[in-house]
Order: C-alpha cells, then structure tokens, then sequence
C-alpha cells in the first residue's frame, strides 16, 4: 500500500504557504496604495496653491503701474515657486523612498521566509 499521508501534509503546507503569500502581498499592496493616496492628495494641495499664487501675480501685476513694483512682483513671486519646487522634489524623493522601502521589505521578507522554511524542512 501507497502511503499518501506524506502528500497531504505538502499539499496543506504548499496551501499554507499560498495563504500566508497572499496575505503578504495584500499587506503590501495597502502600503503603496496608502503612500500613493498621500501622494496623489499632496499634489493636489499643491495644484490648488499653484493655482492661488497664479492668481495672486496675475491680480498684482495688473493693479501695478510702475515697472519697478511689477519686477518685485515677479521676484517675490519665482522665489516662492523655488521654494516649493524645492520642497516638492524633496517629498518626491521621499515618497520613491518610502515606496523602495516597501518592495524591499516584502522581498526581503519573501526571501527570508523561504530561507525559514528551507531550514524547517531539512
């Protein structure tokens, strides 16, 4: 007689592995979706300033006579957008960062796992 108890047992553990996958990459997924939801509502924020400061310049530069004035208008006005250009690559990067560290966990942890139940096995 055939002894197929051995094979359930595999079957249950390649199941188990399959579940505990699924449940790894879900939880990954709800990570980048979270960061790419902050992102995304940052950016938006970011469109409506922009949008605001255009605004501004624009009612500025047609309420001044003088050039001078209207040159001042102009510098205050591109050192402003700098800044938050400035600010806004450095979340940029942040946000690559952060998104980097995620993939890398869960394949560091993906890889760390088999590495477990290799050593579980023998």
């Amino acid at each position: 007689m055939t002894d197929h108890s051995d094979h359930r047992l595999g079957a249950g553990a390649i199941a188990d592995a399959i579940q505990t996958s699924a449940k790894r990459t879900i939880a990954v997924q709800s990570d980048i979706s979270d960061r790419l939801i902050e992102a995304n509502r940052r950016w938006l924020e970011l469109i409506q300033i922009e949008f605001t400061a255009a605004w501004e310049l624009f009612r500025k530069l047609n309420s001044t006579v003088s050039g001078a004035e209207k040159i001042t208008i102009w510098q205050d006005w591109m050192k402003g957008v700098t800044a938050r250009g400035a600010e806004e690559l450095t979340y940029a990067v942040e946000t690559a960062q952060a998104l980097n560290s995620i993939e890398l966990n869960w394949l560091g942890r993906r890889t760390g796992d088999a590495a477990d139940n290799t050593q579980k096995a023998a």
